[in-house]
């Protein structure tokens, strides 16, 4: 090949053929760079495949990381192995490096699979061997050591006797997740008061996340904005953050609560390199610190919760779940109406306890009234409810009483709190009568356009441009375009290598590009459950589509997820309010289906249904 181009090149420059060599030289050279993109990189891939691991260091301080370094060398496109889990070691993975080089027509490739290893406690660690499969062949590395000591200890580095060892310093000792209920043996529907303390000592905590809880038919409510104290425990002082939140059960039995996981950055000290040039000082001390920042998840401890059920004796017979220690009080205005004139009945419960739980009074039947469904709000410790009722008679003479029925758990009985009738004039209205005139509709039918002409063939004036039969390949447009096709290739890969990496590290782009397939699949199970008419079953289908649709759209832990909890995260995103009208009242109609499912029918079934896949729709569609 070496001698053939020599050939070719000479003649390229050859007085006496010059229009020859040059037809010839064009094609040379595209023939052998077309070949060499080819041929090169399969020759690359025919070599064979060698892996090891290596560590950048073998001995570091607690507070420290180290680079695990997976090396593929013959290969390109072997993905990211996944580690053993090393008891007292948290891993993360950072990313591959690929190389290609080319020396005297020989190429070479490797990738290497890099990982951040950051201990939490002292100790001699032992990293296995790392198995790999790849097209039928199995590689494996050699067992790794890695010693980590308290950055307390003499001498200048990590001790490597029994004599300069220092006592383990577990990091769970320093960072720690305490979780801590008023009190774990409760009613149904009881609201319980629940703390998430996380502990931090001597330990660099950034980006502190609210707690995600595990919770089996039991509900929690948002949590409270986090305080910050310090706290003595076994004579150390903790620097506290307190997650307040509270709890009920929604089903009579015993139920594990937690544990209740925090996320949060880790700051651990970069790996210290001699410098490559003066900036590399700028940037690893003075700008970042001389830090390196890497995820951890703590996990607090669990809890058992013992729930009773209501008892059955004195169980009033319009109890429907209400559960705390309330008062109820009632008015209306006017007081004097014309018949078919509306009265506005406003029902106030107040007190403390599980408003979650909370419906509308019940008000006795009472002939001669057009009542409506009530309008229901909540601010604060009190709920309220606006019923309109419409006077049908003159003969009325009061509103109808009405009561309210609910459990205290303090006393662990029934309380009915009932409000006599309200007096209430009506006078006869005035008849007047009224005739409702239609205009007749004018006009006719649309007239139909006539489309008049026809189509015309224009006479050829010209035979086109005329073209040289056999014309060179090298000005063949279509030729030239095919050379664009390895380049293409090579682009694509890379886009495809990128997309991979960006899903396997952002954790919020990858939630977000799996809300939408996810949801779909939540309204199918949904509108199977509808079809055989399992309310139940419906309702909590529909409550764990929209929870897990809106944590992966808003990358957001989707356990703590509330009708309060929605509107917050999008009350700055521009979000139309009817929008923010129909999620509440899909978690409102959810929340209904546990304490009270005899009052949603199928209608309302059907409606919910509309309106979560309106709501899914609009945010697929909604720019932020």
């Amino acid at each position: 090949m070496h001698m053939t181009l020599n050939k070719e090149m000479h003649a390229c420059f050859d007085k006496k053929h010059v229009e020859v060599s040059k037809k010839v030289c064009v094609m040379a050279i595209i023939f052998y760079l077309t070949a060499g993109l080819f041929l090169l990189p399969g020759a690359a891939f025919a070599k064979d495949i060698t892996f090891e691991a290596l560590l950048d260091r073998n001995a570091i301080y607690m507070g420290e990381n180290v680079q695990l370094n997976l090396r593929f060398e013959g290969t390109t496109d072997i993905p990211a192995p996944e580690l053993p889990n090393i008891d007292g070691i948290q891993s993360r993975y950072a990313g591959p490096s690929t190389m290609m080089s080319i020396v005297n027509t020989r190429m070479t490739s490797s990738i290497t699979h890099i990982y951040v290893l950051v201990p939490l406690k002292t100790g001699k660690f032992q990293i296995p061997p790392i198995t790999v499969q790849h097209k039928g062949e199995t590689y494996t590395s050699a067992a790794l050591t890695l010693e980590v000591s308290d950055s307390a200890s003499k001498g200048g580095g990590p001790a490597t006797s029994r004599e300069q060892r220092r006592p383990e310093i577990n990091l769970q000792y320093r960072v720690t997740v305490k979780m801590q209920a008023e009190k774990t043996k409760v009613y149904l529907n009881e609201m319980v008061p629940l703390s998430i303390k996380l502990y931090i000592n001597r330990v660099g905590l950034r980006d502190v996340q609210y707690p995600e809880l595990k919770h089996e038919h039991l509900s929690a409510s948002e949590f409270e904005k986090p305080v910050q104290y310090q706290e003595t425990r076994g004579g150390v002082n903790f620097d506290v953050v307190e997650f307040k939140t509270q709890i009920f059960a929604t089903k009579a039995g015993d139920f594990r609560l937690g544990p209740a996981k925090i996320k949060a950055n880790l700051l651990s000290k970069k790996n210290r390199r001699a410098p490559s040039s003066q900036f590399d000082n700028f940037f690893d001390d003075d700008f970042f610190g001389g830090y390196e920042v890497t995820p951890i998840e703590l996990k607090s401890n669990e809890l058992t919760i013992n729930v009773l059920p209501f008892p059955d004796r004195n169980r009033p017979d319009n109890f429907k779940g209400a559960v705390g220690d309330f008062k109820f009080n009632m008015e209306a205005s006017p007081s004097a109406v014309k018949v078919g004139d509306p009265v506005t009945v406003k029902m106030i419960v107040s007190g403390k306890g599980n408003f979650n739980t909370v419906t509308g009074p019940v008000m006795k039947q009472q002939e001669g009234f057009k009542t409506y469904e009530p309008q229901v709000k909540q601010e604060g410790d009190k709920k309220i409810f606006e019923q309109v009722l419409i006077p049908i008679t003159d003969t009325v003479r009061n509103l109808p009483e009405a009561s309210f029925s609910f459990f205290n758990p303090d006393k662990g009985q029934y309380q009915t709190l009932a409000k006599n009738a309200i007096p209430l004039q009506v006078i006869k209205a005035e008849r007047e009568n009224s005739t409702i005139m239609e205009a007749p509709q004018t006009g006719g039918g649309l007239v139909r356009k006539e489309v008049f002409g026809r189509d015309i063939i224009y006479i050829k004036e010209a035979p086109g441009e005329l073209k040289k039969k056999g014309g060179y390949l090298y000005k063949n447009p279509f030729f030239l375009l095919l050379q664009i096709v390895p380049l293409l290739a090579l682009v694509s890969a890379w886009i495809l290598q990128k997309r991979k990496a960006k899903l396997s590290t952002d954790i919020g782009y990858a939630r977000r590009l799996s809300a939408p397939k996810k949801a779909k699949k939540g309204i199918q199970e949904a509108e199977d459950f509808l079809s055989r008419k399992m309310p139940q079953e419906f309702y909590d289908s529909v409550f764990r589509t929209i929870r897990e649709y809106l944590g992966n759209r808003f990358h957001i832990p989707a356990g703590g997820i509330t009708a309060d909890v929605v509107e917050n995260a999008l009350k700055e995103k521009n979000i139309d309010s009817g929008l923010l009208s129909k999620m509440k009242n899909i978690f409102a109609s959810c929340d209904m289906a546990r304490y009270a499912p005899a009052e949603l029918g199928a209608m309302k079934m059907d409606e919910t249904l509309k309106d979560l896949r309106e709501v899914i729709d609009y945010l697929e569609r909604h720019k932020e």
